[in-house]
């Protein structure tokens, strides 16, 4: 997926989309302690949500994104943290310069993420550690129906069988990418949220503002891409018309290893 996909619709992302995981945020900054006097990079920033706690926890924040229009909203979210756009297979950054180096659901839409993920390795310090997160199984993440209700209208059938976003949801996928990187004493966990919206038009409208959304959209027009997710949604959707998916998360930290 390119940049111009995910910068279709920034604002509903920065506003609908990304603050649905504030607790998977929350848990990876926590463990692998981002505060005062380290220096953290975020690769795949996206609108700066991520970036804004760790900010707030005391970090020197960077932040990086293709996406030039979703760096425009982290710019505003996060005015101290210094912005760059680039991308994940060749960070524009000197070896070991940060303390920590996360990828929150960045990893697995990388042109290749092996690669990604060695960069990520190659600028965090010796000693310093990287995290990586991603969707657990596909079965276990009840958004999941709305990424098949998109499949069809982009006329493709996901790679291998599987859906990008889960590339490296299979269990110990993320342990592998970053035992791959070098990166030692990787430990994981999982991550249960709720994504909630008040009205089955806002979940639509997250969808629609994700690369995913954005390619159902240019193959098949966003009415038929509204009508197959309203019809997706309806499941999650209470009788007040609130939305409400469960989904899992998982993450792995991998640490530099020390000379």
């Amino acid at each position: 997926m390119s940049a111009e996909h995910w910068g279709r619709r920034p604002r509903d992302w920065a506003d609908l989309a990304e603050p649905s995981n504030a607790p998977l945020f929350e848990r990876v900054l926590g463990v692998v302690g981002a505060g005062p006097g380290t220096s953290l990079l975020d690769a795949g920033c996206g609108s700066g949500y991520a970036l804004r706690l760790a900010a707030d926890a005391g970090c020197t924040v960077t932040g990086l994104d293709i996406t030039p229009e979703l760096l425009g909203i982290a710019a505003e979210r996060v005015p101290e943290a210094m912005l760059v756009h680039g991308e994940l297979d060749a960070l524009p950054f000197e070896d070991e310069t940060f303390d920590i180096v996360v990828g929150f659901n960045a990893f697995p839409f990388a042109e290749d993420p092996t690669r990604a993920d060695g960069e990520a390795a190659r600028v965090v310090r010796r000693g310093g550690v990287v995290a990586a997160t991603t969707f657990a199984e596909a079965e276990r993440n009840e958004s999941t129906a709305l990424h098949l209700a998109l499949e069809p209208l982009r006329g493709r059938r996901a790679e291998n069988g599987r859906h990008h976003p889960y590339a490296l949801s299979e269990p110990g996928g993320l342990e592998r990418l970053l035992g791959d990187a070098g990166l030692a004493g990787v430990s994981a966990g999982e991550v249960p949220l709720v994504w909630a919206h008040s009205t089955v038009d806002e979940a639509v409208r997250a969808v629609l503002a994700s690369g995913g959304g954005a390619m159902a959209i240019a193959a098949a027009g966003e009415p038929a891409a509204r009508e197959a997710l309203t019809a997706a949604v309806a499941r999650f959707t209470d009788a007040a018309g609130r939305v409400q998916m469960h989904n899992v998360f998982r993450y792995a930290v991998g640490r530099r290893p020390l000379p």
